[in-house]
Protein backbone atom coordinates (compact mmCIF):
# COMPACT_ATOMS: atom_id res chain seq x y z
CA UNK A 1 0.00 0.00 0.00
CA UNK A 2 1.44 3.37 -0.93
CA UNK A 3 -0.23 6.52 -2.13
CA UNK A 4 -3.42 4.48 -2.55
CA UNK A 5 -3.86 3.98 1.22
CA UNK A 6 -6.90 6.23 1.27
CA UNK A 7 -8.53 4.63 -1.77
CA UNK A 8 -8.03 1.12 -0.35
CA UNK A 9 -9.63 1.82 3.01
CA UNK A 10 -12.41 4.13 1.80
CA UNK A 11 -14.75 1.29 0.69
CA UNK A 12 -14.26 -0.42 4.05
CA UNK A 13 -15.00 2.76 6.01
CA UNK A 14 -18.16 3.25 3.95
CA UNK A 15 -19.45 0.01 5.48
CA UNK A 16 -19.20 1.41 9.01
CA UNK A 17 -22.00 3.20 10.78
CA UNK A 18 -21.00 6.81 11.36
CA UNK A 19 -20.75 8.75 14.59
CA UNK A 20 -20.80 12.54 14.90
CA UNK A 21 -18.11 14.69 16.47
CA UNK A 22 -20.51 15.62 19.27
CA UNK A 23 -21.04 11.96 20.13
CA UNK A 24 -17.29 11.27 19.99
CA UNK A 25 -16.69 14.16 22.39
CA UNK A 26 -18.99 12.46 24.88
CA UNK A 27 -16.71 9.41 24.62
CA UNK A 28 -13.48 11.40 24.59
CA UNK A 29 -12.08 9.64 27.68
CA UNK A 30 -10.03 12.56 28.92
CA UNK A 31 -8.90 10.29 31.76
CA UNK A 32 -8.08 6.86 30.45
CA UNK A 33 -5.66 4.00 30.02
CA UNK A 34 -4.17 3.40 26.60
CA UNK A 35 -2.39 0.76 24.57
CA UNK A 36 -0.35 1.71 21.52
CA UNK A 37 0.64 -0.38 18.51
CA UNK A 38 3.22 0.25 15.77
CA UNK A 39 2.54 -1.67 12.56
CA UNK A 40 2.92 -1.69 8.80
CA UNK A 41 0.21 0.34 7.08
CA UNK A 42 -0.41 -2.74 4.91
CA UNK A 43 -2.37 -4.20 7.87
CA UNK A 44 -4.80 -1.29 7.99
CA UNK A 45 -7.48 -2.63 5.58
CA UNK A 46 -7.63 -6.04 7.28
CA UNK A 47 -7.77 -4.53 10.78
CA UNK A 48 -10.66 -2.29 9.75
CA UNK A 49 -12.49 -5.23 8.16
CA UNK A 50 -12.09 -7.42 11.25
CA UNK A 51 -13.83 -4.98 13.62
CA UNK A 52 -16.41 -3.38 11.35
CA UNK A 53 -19.44 -4.61 13.33
CA UNK A 54 -18.10 -3.51 16.71
CA UNK A 55 -17.34 0.18 16.17
CA UNK A 56 -18.72 3.33 14.61
CA UNK A 57 -16.43 5.67 12.68
CA UNK A 58 -16.14 9.41 13.14
CA UNK A 59 -17.77 11.15 10.17
CA UNK A 60 -17.29 14.88 9.63
CA UNK A 61 -19.00 16.30 6.55
CA UNK A 62 -18.77 12.93 4.82
CA UNK A 63 -15.06 12.47 5.59
CA UNK A 64 -14.10 9.40 7.59
CA UNK A 65 -10.33 10.02 7.73
CA UNK A 66 -9.34 13.37 9.22
CA UNK A 67 -6.11 15.31 8.74
CA UNK A 68 -4.32 16.40 11.93
CA UNK A 69 -1.46 18.88 12.29
CA UNK A 70 0.38 19.26 15.61
CA UNK A 71 3.07 21.54 17.00
CA UNK A 72 4.85 20.28 20.11
CA UNK A 73 6.53 22.61 22.57
CA UNK A 74 9.40 21.86 24.93
CA UNK A 75 11.96 23.68 27.06
CA UNK A 76 15.36 24.67 25.67
CA UNK A 77 16.84 21.65 27.47
CA UNK A 78 14.12 19.35 26.02
CA UNK A 79 12.97 18.49 29.52
CA UNK A 80 9.73 16.82 28.40
CA UNK A 81 11.57 14.66 25.88
CA UNK A 82 14.17 13.56 28.43
CA UNK A 83 11.55 12.77 31.08
CA UNK A 84 9.81 10.53 28.56
CA UNK A 85 13.12 8.91 27.63
CA UNK A 86 13.85 8.17 31.28
CA UNK A 87 10.36 6.73 31.76
CA UNK A 88 9.54 9.10 34.58
CA UNK A 89 6.05 9.21 36.03
CA UNK A 90 4.07 12.46 36.06
CA UNK A 91 5.48 13.55 32.71
CA UNK A 92 3.79 15.99 30.37
CA UNK A 93 3.40 16.92 26.72
CA UNK A 94 2.38 20.38 25.58
CA UNK A 95 1.04 20.84 22.07
CA UNK A 96 -1.29 22.80 19.84
CA UNK A 97 -3.24 20.62 17.43
CA UNK A 98 -5.40 21.49 14.44
CA UNK A 99 -8.21 18.99 14.01
CA UNK A 100 -9.37 18.07 10.55
CA UNK A 101 -9.81 20.48 7.68
CA UNK A 102 -11.58 22.99 9.91
CA UNK A 103 -10.00 25.86 11.80
CA UNK A 104 -10.40 23.99 15.09
CA UNK A 105 -7.27 24.41 17.23
CA UNK A 106 -6.66 23.34 20.83
CA UNK A 107 -3.78 23.90 23.21
CA UNK A 108 -3.49 20.54 24.98
CA UNK A 109 -1.56 19.28 27.98
CA UNK A 110 -1.25 15.53 28.46
CA UNK A 111 -0.04 14.06 31.75
CA UNK A 112 0.77 10.43 32.51
CA UNK A 113 0.88 9.48 36.18
CA UNK A 114 2.67 6.68 38.02
CA UNK A 115 -0.30 4.34 37.51
CA UNK A 116 -0.13 4.70 33.73
CA UNK A 117 -3.31 6.78 33.56
CA UNK A 118 -3.27 9.56 30.96
CA UNK A 119 -5.16 12.78 31.61
CA UNK A 120 -5.66 15.36 28.87
CA UNK A 121 -6.80 18.93 29.39
CA UNK A 122 -7.28 21.42 26.60
CA UNK A 123 -8.43 24.91 25.75
CA UNK A 124 -9.46 26.21 22.35
CA UNK A 125 -7.05 28.59 20.56
CA UNK A 126 -7.13 30.50 17.29
CA UNK A 127 -3.90 29.20 15.76
CA UNK A 128 -0.60 27.46 16.45
CA UNK A 129 1.78 30.33 17.26
CA UNK A 130 3.99 30.23 20.34
CA UNK A 131 2.42 33.55 21.42
CA UNK A 132 -0.77 31.65 22.25
CA UNK A 133 1.07 29.86 25.07
CA UNK A 134 1.87 33.23 26.59
CA UNK A 135 -1.82 34.09 26.60
CA UNK A 136 -2.69 30.83 28.37
CA UNK A 137 -0.30 30.97 31.34
CA UNK A 138 -3.13 30.35 33.80
CA UNK A 139 -4.25 27.23 31.92
CA UNK A 140 -0.68 25.87 31.66
CA UNK A 141 0.02 26.43 35.35
CA UNK A 142 -3.26 24.72 36.28
CA UNK A 143 -2.24 21.42 34.67
CA UNK A 144 1.57 21.43 34.25
CA UNK A 145 4.78 22.76 35.81
CA UNK A 146 5.54 24.75 32.65
CA UNK A 147 4.90 28.30 31.47
CA UNK A 148 4.79 29.61 27.93
CA UNK A 149 7.87 31.79 28.29
CA UNK A 150 9.97 28.74 29.19
CA UNK A 151 9.00 26.77 26.08
CA UNK A 152 9.58 26.95 22.34
CA UNK A 153 8.30 24.99 19.32
CA UNK A 154 10.33 21.78 18.98
CA UNK A 155 8.64 19.59 16.39
CA UNK A 156 5.62 19.45 14.09
CA UNK A 157 3.90 16.42 12.69
CA UNK A 158 0.91 15.67 10.51
CA UNK A 159 -1.02 12.51 9.78
CA UNK A 160 -4.38 11.13 8.74
CA UNK A 161 -6.51 9.65 11.51
CA UNK A 162 -9.45 7.27 11.59
CA UNK A 163 -11.38 7.41 14.87
CA UNK A 164 -13.52 4.48 15.98
CA UNK A 165 -15.84 4.35 19.00
CA UNK A 166 -17.28 1.11 20.35
CA UNK A 167 -21.03 0.65 20.67
CA UNK A 168 -21.12 1.35 24.41
CA UNK A 169 -18.88 4.44 24.00
CA UNK A 170 -16.44 3.19 26.64
CA UNK A 171 -13.56 2.71 24.20
CA UNK A 172 -12.05 4.84 21.46
CA UNK A 173 -9.55 3.69 18.84
CA UNK A 174 -7.39 5.97 16.71
CA UNK A 175 -5.57 4.70 13.64
CA UNK A 176 -2.91 7.07 12.27
CA UNK A 177 -1.12 6.82 8.92
CA UNK A 178 0.64 9.01 6.34
CA UNK A 179 2.93 10.35 9.07
CA UNK A 180 5.19 13.33 8.44
CA UNK A 181 7.59 14.89 10.94
CA UNK A 182 9.49 18.16 10.76
CA UNK A 183 11.97 19.67 13.20
CA UNK A 184 11.44 23.25 14.31
CA UNK A 185 15.09 23.24 15.39
CA UNK A 186 16.87 22.01 12.23
CA UNK A 187 14.19 22.23 9.55
CA UNK A 188 14.69 18.54 8.68
CA UNK A 189 11.64 16.65 7.43
CA UNK A 190 10.86 12.94 7.54
CA UNK A 191 8.03 11.18 5.67
CA UNK A 192 6.98 7.70 6.80
CA UNK A 193 4.37 6.32 4.37
CA UNK A 194 4.78 2.73 5.61
CA UNK A 195 3.97 3.36 9.25
CA UNK A 196 0.68 2.91 11.07
CA UNK A 197 0.10 3.76 14.72
CA UNK A 198 -2.96 2.62 16.64
CA UNK A 199 -4.04 3.63 20.10
CA UNK A 200 -6.80 1.99 22.10
CA UNK A 201 -8.11 4.34 24.77
CA UNK A 202 -10.26 2.56 27.30
CA UNK A 203 -11.76 2.53 30.76
CA UNK A 204 -11.65 -0.67 32.77
CA UNK A 205 -10.10 -3.68 31.06
CA UNK A 206 -8.55 -4.16 27.63
CA UNK A 207 -9.58 -7.81 27.27
CA UNK A 208 -13.00 -6.89 25.90
CA UNK A 209 -11.61 -4.73 23.08
CA UNK A 210 -12.38 -6.03 19.59
CA UNK A 211 -9.47 -4.02 18.15
CA UNK A 212 -7.10 -5.56 20.68
CA UNK A 213 -8.33 -8.98 19.50
CA UNK A 214 -7.78 -7.98 15.86
CA UNK A 215 -4.24 -6.86 16.70
CA UNK A 216 -3.50 -10.20 18.34
CA UNK A 217 -4.93 -12.06 15.35
CA UNK A 218 -2.65 -9.98 13.09
CA UNK A 219 0.32 -10.69 15.41
CA UNK A 220 0.78 -7.00 16.19
CA UNK A 221 1.97 -6.55 19.75
CA UNK A 222 1.43 -3.47 21.93
CA UNK A 223 4.33 -1.29 22.96
CA UNK A 224 5.10 2.18 24.18
CA UNK A 225 5.17 4.75 21.42
CA UNK A 226 5.09 8.53 21.58
CA UNK A 227 4.88 10.40 18.29
CA UNK A 228 6.63 13.34 19.95
CA UNK A 229 9.45 11.38 21.60
CA UNK A 230 10.13 9.02 18.70
CA UNK A 231 9.78 11.84 16.17
CA UNK A 232 12.37 13.87 18.05
CA UNK A 233 14.68 10.84 18.24
CA UNK A 234 14.31 10.22 14.50
CA UNK A 235 15.01 13.85 13.63
CA UNK A 236 17.74 14.55 16.20
CA UNK A 237 20.26 11.74 16.50
CA UNK A 238 22.30 13.90 18.89
CA UNK A 239 19.60 13.61 21.58
CA UNK A 240 20.10 10.90 24.18
CA UNK A 241 17.99 8.00 22.93
CA UNK A 242 19.45 4.67 23.98
CA UNK A 243 16.09 3.60 25.42
CA UNK A 244 14.37 4.45 22.13
CA UNK A 245 16.83 2.67 19.81
CA UNK A 246 14.74 -0.48 19.42
CA UNK A 247 11.63 1.51 18.48
CA UNK A 248 13.58 3.79 16.14
CA UNK A 249 15.03 0.72 14.37
CA UNK A 250 11.57 -0.81 14.09
CA UNK A 251 10.18 2.37 12.51
CA UNK A 252 12.96 2.37 9.91
CA UNK A 253 12.57 -1.36 9.26
CA UNK A 254 8.80 -1.21 8.73
CA UNK A 255 9.05 1.86 6.52
CA UNK A 256 11.92 0.45 4.44
CA UNK A 257 10.13 -2.88 3.97
CA UNK A 258 7.03 -1.00 2.83
CA UNK A 259 8.96 1.08 0.32
CA UNK A 260 10.71 -1.99 -1.05
CA UNK A 261 7.38 -3.82 -1.42
CA UNK A 262 5.88 -0.78 -3.15
CA UNK A 263 8.73 -0.63 -5.66
CA UNK A 264 8.39 -4.33 -6.46
CA UNK A 265 4.61 -4.22 -6.91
Amino acid sequence: MSMSTGSEIEPILTGYKGISLEEVDRASLMRRKDNKYLFSVQHLPSLLSLVQDDYRVLDIDGHRAQHYHTCYFDTDAHEMYHKHHRGLANRHKVRIRRYGASDLHFLEVKRKNAKGVTTKKRVRTDGMDHSLLLKEEKFLLSCSPYVGEGMAPAMENSFHRITLVNQSQTERVTLDYDLRFSSRLSGEELILPGIGIAEIKYEGFLAGSSMHGAMRKSRITPGRFSKYAIGMALLHTDLKQNRFKRRVRKVHQINNDHQLTTKLS
